[in-house]
């Protein structure tokens, strides 16, 4: 009993420190990566909070979030770092057909109680006409801390992504596979693409919410050199000794590690429009981890960091319709020919029941040009800014699982 009571005090300690190095609060602090089975997957979406008559951003997170404490449910909900978005996170998945079927359950959720306090729920990248300056940061000293160290930036950062957990098994694979999937990301940036408008203008980019991180000073990839988890905690403690990272989530990197899940995190898609693009989205990534599992010791060749920066270009400008240049073999191709060649292969070797379907949903994400492109259409023809945020929303808050 009391050595159960000295591990449970340890762990206390442990998340008290770091809840106090991520609010900025206590000295730098990097937890121990935690075991896990490699190919479990979480799915985390930034939503958007619309005004149900106008649909601009509407600072009701705080609301809807405390109707959400009254739920018992598998999932969480927690704020972000304006009030005007909330996020939401799924319990640990297996499977195609077990993370739509909690998304949906999400969905539903947030929906209902969204409505109760005359807000509307959206997905997307980047709210088409927002503008940064009137956006409120949420009561949290965690933020207020952001505000204070990044500015302005910490409201232009209203913007809405997904995030996809991938178990990693131990601390030195979880090195190896965030350097594999980081050469893949670009490729997430394309199939997601839907924030073609920023500032209520018209990009050029079919993923402006890709270029957003950039202006964060540990935005990028991480470090070929690293290869083993040892490497990284030197890594981290060379930064903090610089006073330039208190906790994990100081890196704003497209693949990072998370630790204290044993998870490695890729972090540049869009909030896809449907739930069920998430869940497809996140079996497409969680395969090719599976995959690469199979491979031990393989590392990428390729540590050009210029082309990696290229290929992440291409696909946030151009989406689905990009050129992307394969790290390994240097060939250029279509983007939507090397995920297709990516989806055949796995296919053939995946055992999770519902992946072909995962994968149909994939091929309709690259119908047409992709969700950004849809969104294109609808301006072109004849609709405003605000025609587009309410599209955008009932395409969320319709449960059809395409269209």
């Amino acid at each position: 009993m009391s050595e159960l009571m000295n591990d449970e005090a340890l762990g206390k300690l442990k998340t008290d420190a770091q809840a106090l190095a991520t609010s900025g609060q206590g000295p730098a602090y990097l937890p121990d990566f935690k075991a896990s089975t490699i190919g479990t997957m979480g799915i985390e979406l930034e939503l958007m909070v619309l005004d149900r008559l106008t649909f601009d951003l509407f600072p009701a997170a705080p609301d809807i979030l405390r109707l959400l404490d009254k739920h018992d449910k598998p999932w969480v909900h927690t704020p972000e770092i304006t009030t005007s978005m909330l996020e939401v996170a799924t319990a640990i998945l297996t499977s195609f057909d077990e993370a739509a079927e909690q998304l949906e359950h999400i969905r539903t959720t947030v929906q209902r109680a969204a409505f109760d306090v005359g807000a509307s729920i959206s997905g997307g990248g980047a709210h088409p006409f927002q503008k940064w300056n009137e956006q409120r940061i949420y009561p949290k000293e965690r933020y207020f801390a952001s505000e204070r160290k990044f500015g302005y930036l910490a409201k232009l950062f209203t913007v809405f992504g997904m995030h996809v957990h991938i178990g990693a098994g131990t601390p030195d694979e979880a090195m190896r596979l965030c350097s594999w999937l980081t050469q893949r990301a670009p490729l997430f940036i394309a199939l997601s693409a839907n924030s073609p408008c920023w500032q209520g203008e018209v990009s050029g980019f079919c993923s402006s919410r890709s270029n957003v991180v950039g202006a964060f000073p540990m935005s990028g990839i991480l470090p070929y050199e690293i290869r083993t988890w040892d490497d990284f905690r030197a890594h981290f403690d060379q930064l903090a000794g610089h006073g330039i990272v208190n906790s994990i989530k100081d890196f704003y990197w497209d693949v990072r590690p998370k630790p204290e899940y044993g998870t490695i995190e890729l972090r540049v898609l869009d909030t896809p429009l449907k739930p069920v693009y998430a869940a497809a989205l996140a079996c497409y990534a969680r395969e090719l981890c599976l995959e690469w599992a199979d491979q031990p010791g393989r590392w990428p060749t390729s540590s050009s960091r210029e082309l990696y920066i290229w290929n992440r270009f291409n696909a946030a400008r151009d989406g689905v319709d990009a050129t992307w240049i394969d790290p390994e073999s240097g060939a250029a191709m279509p983007i939507g020919d090397a995920i297709r060649a990516d989806l055949e292969r796995l296919k053939k070797r995946s055992s999770d029941p519902g992946f072909g379907k995962a994968c149909e949903v994939i091929e309709h994400l690259m119908k047409d040009g992709g969700q950004a492109r849809w969104l294109r259409a609808h301006l072109a023809s004849g609709g405003g800014m605000n025609d587009l945020a309410r599209m955008a929303s009932e395409m969320f808050e319709d449960g059809a699982p395409l269209g």
